[in-house]
């Protein structure tokens, strides 16, 4: 069970009138059970908090499942720790007189990490296990050049050690001899284990480590034929007592310090009873001040609703009380005339609304504004009027193939339906269209022409003649657009002689 604040940890009991149909919170980590939500939280806090240790490696800083864990592997590592080594091992724990488990530890690993006790499995190419011989009167079953002759008190080297092994498969295999360098270990003795092994068997009694089982039938002589060693006496310093001591000062504090926090943990419970109680008695009267608010919002919202209703009512705009003064206008310079500034700002709302279809931000990134100001009242055969006239005739041409893709696609569905002669007027305007759109098609097409400053009047001029060639297409398929909605027929209609100046004038000169 792992171990709290360095304690042993008792689980809590179900209590003794719980009824089996009774409602209760289960901790599955602890698999204990609360009535309270409360103390079901503060366990599971707990367990969660790095408060725990380890009960057998003494592993502190852990919640409650890494404790648990711990101790699983630790009990596991100790039930997989090799038999053989166990008598042994204990053996040189009785021998020695250590105060501290760490300088034992040392001591015995390195006594133990080249010698190989009876019954050990060891590996030599092949599995094998050392053990005793049927043939030998000695009860050890290892030999050695001296340690049959003159038994000596000096501890020998472990390089000298023979042993006398047998194969495991082999049970009634003939013995043989090895050399200590011939063989190893075959299980993994490390110091961690080591001390975890001691840790589980011994225990501190008047400043020094003893085992905890009565070995009186077991000698050393019995598993490894060398006088036991004789582990140096390390007796605690001024350094080392002072230091036990200021431990046990520490304790002390720690005892009192635990004391003072749970005192102040059960004040803290009871200002926290209280303080829940004053938010309770706090809650209701928000509740009882909410349920006036209401009160009084509800009553508010129905005076304002009658003032709403009042203040709809159709009424002269004099009579209005939230009159205010027009803003002075600020005077437009510019040297446009006029009766063309409206004009001007349609274009521009124009061009700001379709500008990103036809990519005007390529042509003109710094803007139109300024640009259709100079275009309109500056005659420069390069200047803005060009650029303008360019970027308006591409845009149109680009539309007009589409739409002849279209026409020739459809061309076979289109009926009679504008083929109405008693309008002379349309009439005249459709065939000279007509006869206008036939040029391009039997010499060369308009936007294959080259547009520059010097044929743009020519081609705008020939745009304009051809405008409304494909009225029964827009009749059927844009929503019934005739010959007359076409703003080019329009402006042939209202303003001949323009047409007739383009003819023989640049359109810079109009």
């Amino acid at each position: 069970m792992p171990l709290l604040h360095r304690k042993a940890f008792v689980r809590q009991k179900p209590p003794e009138d719980l009824r089996p149909e009774e409602e209760v919170f289960l901790c599955k980590i602890t698999h204990e059970i609360f009535r309270t939500y409360s103390e079901f939280f503060e366990r599971t806090i707990l367990c969660n908090s790095l408060v725990w240790s380890c009960a057998l490696t003494g592993r502190a800083g852990l919640t409650y499942l890494e404790a648990v864990e711990s101790e699983r592997r630790a009990q596991q590592n100790l039930q997989n720790f090799p038999s053989a080594l166990v008598v042994p091992l204990l053996q040189l724990v009785a021998a020695s007189s250590h105060c501290r488990l760490t300088e034992l530890c040392e001591d015995i690993y390195c006594y133990v990490k080249e010698r190989f006790f009876v019954g050990e499995t060891v590996d030599e190419g092949d599995a094998i296990i050392i053990s005793d011989s049927d043939d030998d009167n000695s009860s050890s079953a290892m030999k050695s050049p001296t340690a049959q002759v003159n038994k000596k008190k000096k501890l020998l080297s472990p390089s000298v050690f023979k042993y006398k092994v047998r194969m495991i498969k082999d049970e009634d295999g003939t013995p043989f001899i090895v050399k200590a360098i011939q063989i190893r270990r075959k299980s993994t003795l490390s110091r961690e284990r080591l001390k975890l092994f001691l840790k589980h068997h011994c225990e501190p009694k008047n400043g020094t480590i003893i085992v905890k089982y009565h070995l009186s039938e077991h000698t050393f002589s019995n598993v490894f034929p060398d006088e036991p060693p004789n582990f140096p006496f390390r007796s605690p310093s001024k350094g080392e007592r002072r230091l036990k001591k200021e431990k046990e000062d520490l304790q002390e504090a720690k005892r009192r310090e635990k004391e003072d926090k749970e005192r102040m943990k059960e004040e803290q419970r009871k200002r926290f009873e209280e303080e829940k109680q004053k938010r309770k008695e706090e809650k209701e009267r928000q509740k009882l001040e909410k349920e006036k608010e209401r009160e009084k919002l509800k009553e508010e919202k129905k005076k304002y609703a009658e003032r709403l209703k009042l203040w709809n009512k159709p009424r002269d705009d004099m009579e209005c009380e939230d009159l205010k003064d027009l803003p002075s206008p600020v005077p437009v310079t510019t040297r446009l005339p006029a009766e063309l500034f409206g004009d001007a700002l349609m274009v521009l709302e124009f061009l700001r609304a379709f500008g990103e279809v036809f990519d005007l931000k390529d042509e003109f990134p710094d803007g139109v504004s300024l640009v259709l100001e100079e275009a309109l009242v500056g005659s420069d055969p390069e200047g803005p009027l060009c650029e303008l006239l360019f970027f308006f005739l591409s845009a149109i041409f680009q539309a007009l193939d589409e739409e002849q893709e279209e026409v020739t696609k459809d061309q076979a569905e289109l009926t009679e339906a504008l083929d109405d002669d008693s309008d002379v007027t349309r009439s005249a305007m459709s065939a000279v269209a007509s006869l206008a759109a036939a040029w391009p098609q039997l010499h060369c097409s308009l936007k294959r022409l080259d547009l520059d400053s010097c044929t743009l009047t020519e081609i705008l001029r020939l745009h304009i003649l051809a405008c409304g060639a494909n009225a029964k297409f827009r009749f059927q398929k844009q929503g019934g657009f005739t010959l007359m909605d076409d703003p080019c027929v329009e402006l042939r209609l209202t303003e001949p002689t323009l047409l007739k100046r383009l003819s023989c004038t640049a359109v810079y000169d109009l």
